[in-house]
């Protein structure tokens, strides 16, 4: 909240806001008169709009902005900047036939952007957390579903579906209408196009295309907007290149890495290992070059 433990609202309505935190205190939503464009969009300060719902266990942070008809329950707390556009949904239980009311909790980072009809679960599991890193910026009608975890700065584009329990790295892009399995990891700097569905894993830095999705190259938009350096993006190539082209193994991959002083010493090449070491659902070594 702002420092004075207050917060305007988008109208005329009073209501009182009260916090289970022990570091929060009551908050009283004052009468305002600002349009809801300058609330939103042109003022500093946590900012609620009238229509919206906000749950007692609700902890909103600082310059928080809250768009018409919201809905956020359970225990969730969303960090400074962040903005909710209308008709999202957060906290809500888990979409499980089973599951009747929200568990764990939600934990939102700084400067999201969730835009118009997104919703985000609350977990499937007591003592567990759906989190959003922070900087995270998810399109339209796109779902988070049951202690999923993004990590910062995941781009997820208009309706896409994440499955229970999926991991996405830092800076990886899920383009459209593209859906993930439950408990599916997604890599540092990857992404998926366009209508592309996966039941996989997709290891860090790279593209993958299609249902069910292959590889299709190097992330080469996000690791050069990093500023990743050319030396490095050599290294990324030759590792993805005994994965994919050649389809060795892992062991006959680190036999060939480790007689290579470059390749052993860099740091994108060991974490593309460890990736692939530590799958849970394997990753597919097909390629959109492959014949089917």
């Amino acid at each position: 909240m702002s420092p004075s433990g207050k917060a305007a609202v988008f109208g005329t309505a009073m209501r009182r806001f009260e916090s289970s935190h022990p570091s929060q205190c009551v908050c009283y939503v004052e009468k305002s008169i600002q349009s809801f464009e300058t609330g939103f969009f042109g003022s500093f300060g946590t900012n609620i709009h009238p229509s919206s719902i906000i749950g007692k266990d609700v902890i909103l942070g600082e310059n928080v902005k809250i768009g018409p008809f919201c809905t956020i329950v359970g225990k969730t707390y969303i960090d400074s900047g962040t903005r909710l556009y209308g008709y999202v949904s957060i906290g809500m239980p888990a979409q499980d036939i089973n599951t009747l009311q929200p568990r764990g909790t939600v934990e939102i980072g700084k400067n999201c952007e969730i835009r118009e009809f997104v919703t985000i679960s609350a977990t499937k599991i007591h003592g567990s957390k759906t989190i959003i890193g922070n900087k995270c910026y998810i399109m339209n009608f796109s779902h988070v579903a049951h202690d999923v975890v993004l990590e910062d700065n995941v781009v997820l584009i208009n309706n896409v579906n994440l499955g229970g329990h999926v991991h996405i790295g830092k800076n990886a892009m899920l383009m459209a209408n593209t859906a993930l399995h439950q408990f599916c990891k997604v890599g540092a700097y990857s992404a998926l196009a366009p209508f592309s569905g996966m039941r996989q894993d997709i290891p860090p830095f790279c593209l993958f295309d299609g249902r069910p999705g292959r590889f299709a190259g190097l992330n080469l938009v996000a690791l050069k907007r990093a500023g990743t350096e050319t030396e490095d993006l050599r290294a990324i190539k030759a590792i993805t290149n005994l994965f994919f082209k050649e389809k060795l193994t892992t062991n006959r991959i680190e036999e060939q890495v480790n007689k290579n002083k470059t390749l052993k010493e860099n740091k994108y090449v060991q974490d593309f290992l460890l990736f692939v070491k530590n799958s849970d659902r394997g990753i597919t070594r097909k390629t959109i070059h492959d014949s089917k």
